[in-house]
């Protein structure tokens, strides 16, 4: 037996001892990116909507900027489950001020006019973890401010 060495074996030892941990990582590193995707994912999905509002005579319809935010999200206009969209306009008498509840109750003059699309989701974990939620809710807002044309 003078082809065995002292040694044989310990290479499959190391790689049961590494295997476990470079494994973890690598999944943790999966489960990571998919959070960071749907978060781009829903945030651009709230711009998305928002920017439509921006267009002149599209700040009160509310129904297509939602419809707008699940396109981008979905490939769905209606949505699927899971995922929820909401749009509303609001008046501010300074830029980033605290909203008004009518137009005229801004003292200097015309109000600032905002559009609003907050979006949402829930991403479930790759793979369970112990002590970490199975799931993570993901948020998405735009507040867009809407010109006025002369």
């Amino acid at each position: 037996m003078r082809f065995l060495r002292k040694d044989d074996g310990s290479g499959l030892i190391e790689l049961a001892l590494i295997l476990p941990l470079m494994l973890l990582i690598v999944f943790a590193i999966v489960n990571y990116a998919q959070w960071i995707q749907r978060a781009i994912l829903v945030q651009d999905a709230a711009a998305a909507g928002a920017s439509y509002g921006t267009i002149p005579g599209n700040s009160t319809n509310h129904t297509n900027m939602v419809a707008i935010a699940n396109w981008n999200a979905t490939g769905s206009v209606s949505g699927v489950t899971g995922f929820t969209a909401t749009a509303t306009d609001f008046y501010t008498c300074s830029p980033g001020g605290a909203q008004v509840t009518a137009i005229t109750d801004c003292p200097t003059g015309a109000p600032f006019h905002y559009v609003q699309v907050n979006t949402a989701t829930t991403v479930k974990n790759f793979i369970p973890w112990p002590r970490i939620p199975s799931s993570i809710a993901i948020k998405g807002q735009a507040i867009y401010r809407v010109e006025v044309t002369p």
